[in-house]
C-alpha cells in the first residue's frame, strides 16, 4: 500500500513539478517584456504580445494561400502599413531593384517620358 502511495506521490509530483518550471517560465518572460521599452505591444501584453509577432511570422505562409495579397488590402496595403512600420521605427523603408507592381498590366496607371512633347489645347 505504502509503495503504491509512493509512485502516486512521485508520479503527481513530478508533473507538478514540469507545471511549476513551465508558470516560473512564463512569469520570467512576462516579467521581461514589462520591464523592456522596445516593443509597445509586449510591455503592455506581456507573454499574450508574442503572439503577435509568431502571427506575424507566419503571415506570408498564411496569405499565399488564404487571404489577399500585399497590395490589396482596405483601407491600406499590407505594403503601405509596413513602409508606416519601418518609417516610425526609423529602419531602412526601401525596397532595391524595382517593384513588386505588375505595371505592364491592363489599367495600370502611370507617366512616362516623352521624346516629343507636345502642347494640348485647352477647349
Amino acid at each position: 500500500m505504502v509503495l503504491i502511495l509512493n509512485v502516486i506521490f512521485i508520479m503527481y509530483w513530478r508533473n507538478g513539478l514540469y507545471t511549476l518550471i513551465i508558470f516560473i517560465l512564463i512569469f520570467l518572460l512576462g516579467f521581461r517584456d514589462i520591464r523592456q521599452k522596445r516593443h509597445a505591444i509586449k510591455a503592455n501584453f506581456p507573454v499574450l504580445g508574442h503572439l503577435r509577432y509568431i502571427l506575424e511570422s507566419i503571415r506570408p505562409e498564411t496569405s499565399q494561400y488564404f487571404i489577399e495579397t500585399k497590395m490589396d488590402g482596405k483601407p491600406f496595403s499590407r505594403e503601405q502599413r509596413s513602409i508606416v512600420y519601418q518609417r516610425s521605427k526609423k529602419v531602412l523603408d526601401k525596397v532595391p531593384f524595382g517593384t513588386q507592381h505588375k505595371v505592364y498590366s491592363t489599367g495600370y496607371e502611370f507617366l512616362t517620358h516623352s521624346m516629343y512633347p507636345k502642347h494640348l489645347r485647352l477647349s
